[in-house]
């Protein structure tokens, strides 16, 4: 007998392909750790029908927001500075519209990098659009020149959170990120920090939600030191499963 595995949609991201049309895009490293984790991944399509995303959302036991653009600041009452990078206001319209989705039905969530950022200002948080230019106190490079599967700074974990009981008070973490948490969304609780203060990581107060600013993905390309995160998600989804199938 073969066991049910979860099936996980990765949100999936938009870009303008050679033809000029856009197309999905989703990093392999995504659906490879969550199948690596044991679920089953799938891509949930961008779409301009928001009366579809119900239905695609309740399809899926849990959803995974990905690494990506930056989030429009139009959207927690802020201009646009000279440190901004590419935003696309009708994706992040999108995600947001998957997201009201799934916190109505209370399923399980993670998501990287891009998506604390996307998730705390959907929940009336606002962010540094810059880091380097907007952080006084960020003494750590956040955002690295070249793409690495190691680590590269320490954060340190909030006693009681999610993340403590999966590693305990500290970690090492890649970091590919020039935007982190401001001010912190509607019942969203930060659970992780690096040293310099800016916020690497946050967890939903009620709903089976955890927040991470670095690349756990990345990470299990060289080590297997991020599995329990999307292990520990996974077995949270096959509880959703289990309820609906």
């Amino acid at each position: 007998m073969t066991l049910m595995k979860p099936l996980i949609a990765v949100v999936s991201h938009t870009e303008i392909n050679r033809f000029g049309i856009m197309a999905n895009n989703i990093s392999v490293t995504y659906t490879e750790a969550v199948e690596e984790a044991g679920g089953l991944a799938m891509i949930l399509p961008f779409t301009q029908h928001r009366e579809l995303i119900p239905l695609l959302v309740e399809k899926a036991d849990g959803f995974l927001f990905t690494g990506g653009m930056d989030v429009d600041p139009a959207f927690y009452g802020e201009k646009r500075i000279s440190g901004l990078g590419q935003v696309d206001l009708e994706l992040d319209r999108f995600q947001m519209v998957v997201l009201q989705a799934i916190m109505t039905c209370r399923k399980p969530v993670l998501a990287i990098c891009r998506g604390i950022q996307l998730i705390n200002v959907a929940l009336g948080g606002s962010l540094f659009q810059d880091i380097s230019s907007q952080f006084s106190n960020a003494a750590l490079k956040h955002m690295q020149d070249e793409l690495s599967y190691g680590v590269d700074h320490e954060v340190i974990i909030e006693p009681g959170s999610r993340l403590f009981d999966l590693f305990g008070p500290q970690i090492m973490v890649n970091s590919r990120h020039h935007q982190s948490i401001k001010t912190i969304g509607r019942d969203l609780i930060i659970t992780a920090r690096a040293p310099d203060g800016v916020i690497e990581a946050a967890q939903h107060k009620t709903l089976p939600m955890d927040l991470v600013q670095w690349h756990p993905e990345l990470m299990l390309r060289q080590n297997n030191d991020m599995l329990c995160l999307f292990e520990s998600f996974i077995n949270r989804c096959k509880i959703v499963s289990k309820s609906i199938r």
